[in-house]
C-alpha cells in the first residue's frame, strides 16, 4: 500500500535519527508531545539509548537540514522537538482527499485471520444492555480490525440450553396458564410481544425457583436428554428468540458470519473432558475440574457430578468448533469484565488440551453499563431493555431533527439514524474495559459529546460544499502561503493527517473509544474554525478553495471513522 505523505516524512525521520544514534530505525518512535506547541512531532530516544542530552544533539543536527523541517529542539534532559513547515500540512490535505475513503486504511494485521466473538445473548430472554454494549462494541472492534488489513470472522455464542431456560419455560407456560392463552396463540403474537412475554417468563420461573425446584429441574433434564414432550415448545420458544434478536443485529447494521449454541457442543465438551482426565483434569468429589492453582488462578469444574459438562466443559468443545469453521489466529472473546476469572481458567485449561491454542484465545474484557436515575436487577425484574432504552433516546432524537421539506418516511429514517448514533456512541466513547454510565439526555447533546453532535458537523460540511455550487478540486493548483492559512485552520489540518494513526492505534489497543476521541476532536476543531472563519466569503478564491478543501476533507474523514463505529453520517438533519 502507498504510503501518505506524512508517513513518508515520518519515516524519513526515523532513519536519520537512527544513523545519528547509530541504532536500529525500527526502535525509533515519534509521537506528538501532548502539549501541541511544543512541536509536531517528539523522540525519546536519546533518553531511551542512555545517550542524554550529548546525543540529543547529535539527533537534532541530523535532522536540522531537512527539507520538511522548521524548527529542531532538544529539550530538558534529552528530549527531540520537531515541528514541520506550514507547507506540509496543505499538501498533506491534498493527500487525505485524494486516498478517500482508503485514508486511514493500514496492514499492521495484513494476511491475520480474527475471530470477534461478541453479543452473547441467551435464548429464551430479553436483550438488555450489556447485550447492547457487547454487540456494539464488537462490530465496532471487527471494523477497526478490518481497516487494519485483518480478515475477520464474525462469531456470536449463546446459550440455548441451561436452567433459564427451563425457568424461562415453566415460568411462560404458566403465565399463558393465567392468561388462559394456549402456545398457538402465543405464536400469533408479534415478534416483540413474544420476547417479552418469554422475559416475564424467565422472571416468573427465577422468582419461584426454590417453592417449585423439582419441577424445574426435571423439565431442565428432559430438555438436555431432549424428550418428545418439551422438543416442540423448546424448538418453538428458541426460535422467537433468534428472530427477535435478528431483528435487534439487523437494526445495528451486523450480520454473523455464524451462531454457535451451547446445545452443539455440551456432548463434545464433556467427551474432551473425560477423555483427558489425568491429564489435563481431575477427579475431585465425584466431579471433573481443572487445577488451575497450579498456575495462579483458581479450580473450576468442567464436569458436574451429576455428569453434566459445565459452560467451562462446553468452551473447550466450542474452540474447536470455531477453530474448524474458521482458522483463526486469534480468537477475541468480547465478554463483560465480570467474567475474567472464568477466562483466565478456561483459556489456560485450552492450552494445556491443546497446544494449538496457545496465544491464540484473548478476552477483551467489557465494563458494566448503568443509568443515569435507575437501578437494574434482571432476577426481579428491574430491566432496562434494550428496545425500551432506544425508544426513550428516540423521544429526545427527535427533537433534533429540523422537518421542512421532508416526507414522514424521509424524518423517520434520519431519527433512526440519529438514534442509534446516540446510542452506539454513548457506549463506544467509553474504553471498552470501563464502566459506562448512560446518560438519556447527554447521549443527544448537540454541544456535548455525541454521535449526534459528530453527524450534525459532517451535515454542517456537506451544506457548505452544496452551497459552494461545484466539486471540489483536489489537484493542488495554489500554494497556501497565497491564502495565508489562520491558525484555526493549521489546527484542523494537523489533526485531520492524524486519523491513519488513530486507526492504527484502536487496532492494537482493540479499542473503539481512540477513534470515538480522535473524532470528538476533529469535529471540535473544525466547528471552532467554522465559527471564526467564512468558507463561502473567504478573501480570496485561493482562500476559499483551500476552505473548501479543508471542508471537504473533515466531512471525509467524519464518514470514514463513523463507519468504523458502525454510525452512519446524515446529508441532513
Amino acid at each position: 500500500m502507498k504510503k501518505g505523505m506524512l508517513e513518508t516524512i515520518v519515516e524519513r525521520l526515523k532513519l536519520k535519527a537512527a544513523a545519528a544514534a547509530g541504532v536500529n530505525p525500527e526502535t525509533v518512535v515519534w509521537r506528538h508531545p501532548e502539549v501541541e506547541e511544543f512541536g509536531d512531532y517528539a523522540t525519546n530516544l536519546a533518553l531511551v539509548n542512555k545517550g542524554g542530552r550529548e546525543m540529543a544533539e547529535k539527533i537534532a543536527a541530523a535532522l536540522s537540514g531537512d527539507e520538511d523541517i522548521d524548527t529542531v529542539k532538544v529539550e530538558g534532559p534529552g528530549f527531540v522537538n520537531v515541528r514541520l513547515k506550514e507547507r506540509v500540512w496543505p499538501k498533506g490535505l491534498i493527500d487525505v482527499l485524494g486516498r478517500r475513503e482508503e485514508y486511514g486504511k493500514g496492514e499492521q494485521f495484513a494476511g491475520r485471520k480474527m475471530m470477534v466473538e461478541y453479543a452473547h445473548p441467551n435464548t429464551h430472554k430479553e436483550l438488555h444492555i450489556g447485550h447492547m454494549r457487547t454487540l456494539i462494541t464488537g462490530e465496532a472492534v471487527a471494523r477497526i480490525l478490518e481497516k487494519n488489513g485483518a480478515e475477520v470472522f464474525r462469531a456470536n455464542y449463546q446459550g440455548d440450553i441451561g436452567p433459564h431456560v427451563a425457568k424461562a419455560i415453566w415460568g411462560t407456560e404458566k403465565i399463558l396458564a393465567e392468561r388462559g392463552l394456549s402456545w398457538e396463540e402465543a405464536e400469533k403474537m408479534s415478534l416483540f410481544e413474544r420476547a417479552h412475554l418469554l422475559g416475564e417468563g424467565y422472571i416468573k420461573g427465577s422468582s419461584e425457583y426454590e417453592t417449585n425446584k423439582q419441577e424445574i429441574d426435571d423439565l431442565n433434564k428432559g430438555l438436555y436428554e431432549k424428550k418428545a414432550d418439551k422438543s416442540d415448545i423448546y424448538s418453538r420458544t428458541r426460535q422467537w428468540s433468534l428472530d427477535y434478536y435478528k431483528s435487534f443485529y439487523e437494526r445495528f447494521g451486523t450480520k454473523f458470519d455464524r451462531l454457535f449454541f451451547e446445545s452443539e457442543v455440551a456432548d463434545r465438551g464433556k467427551e474432551l473432558v473425560m477423555k483427558n482426565v489425568g491429564r489435563v483434569f481431575t477427579e475431585s468429589e465425584g466431579a471433573i475440574i481443572f487445577d488451575g492453582e497450579k498456575f495462579g488462578l483458581h479450580k473450576r469444574v468442567f464436569v458436574t457430578a451429576d455428569s453434566n459438562p459445565t459452560y467451562e466443559g462446553k468452551e473447550m468443545a466450542l474452540a474447536y468448533l470455531q477453530r474448524e469453521t474458521f482458522n483463526f489466529d486469534r480468537c477475541i472473546h468480547v465478554v463483560a469484565n465480570e467474567q475474567t476469572g472464568y477466562f483466565a481458567v478456561v483459556i489456560k485449561a485450552l492450552e494445556e488440551l491443546d497446544k494449538e491454542f496457545v496465544g491464540r484465545e484473548y478476552h477483551l474484557p467489557m465494563g458494566m453499563v448503568s443509568l443515569v436515575g435507575k437501578k437494574i436487577a434482571s432476577r426481579t425484574g428491574v430491566i432496562m431493555t434494550v428496545d425500551s432504552l432506544i425508544d426513550e433516546v428516540k423521544a429526545l432524537g427527535r427533537g433534533l431533527v429540523k422537518a421542512e421539506g421532508m416526507t414522514n418516511q424521509e424524518i423517520e429514517e434520519i431519527v433512526e439514524t440519529v438514534t442509534l448514533a446516540a446510542v452506539k456512541y454513548s457506549v463506544l466513547k467509553t474504553n471498552p474495559e470501563l464502566n459506562v454510565v448512560f446518560d438519556v439526555k447527554q447521549s443527544v447533546n448537540l454541544e456535548g459529546s455525541s454521535g449526534p453532535y459528530l453527524q450534525y458537523t459532517y451535515a454542517r460540511c456537506r451544506s457548505v460544499i452544496f452551497k459552494s455550487g461545484g466539486e471540489i478540486k483536489t489537484e493542488e493548483s495554489a500554494t497556501a502561503e497565497a491564502c495565508k492559512l489562520t491558525e484555526e485552520e493549521l489546527r484542523v489540518m494537523r489533526w485531520l493527517q492524524r486519523y491513519p494513526e488513530a486507526v492504527a492505534e484502536a487496532g492494537v489497543r482493540l479499542g473503539p473509544n481512540v477513534i470515538g476521541t480522535y473524532l470528538q476532536e476533529l469535529a471540535a476543531r473544525f466547528n471552532t474554525f467554522y465559527n471564526q472563519h467564512s468558507i463561502l466569503s473567504a478573501d480570496n478564491e485561493s482562500q476559499k478553495m483551500w476552505r473548501l478543501r479543508l471542508t471537504s476533507g473533515v466531512a471525509g474523514v467524519l464518514k470514514n471513522g463513523l463507519e468504523l463505529l458502525g454510525i452512519r453520517t446524515l446529508e441532513r438533519m
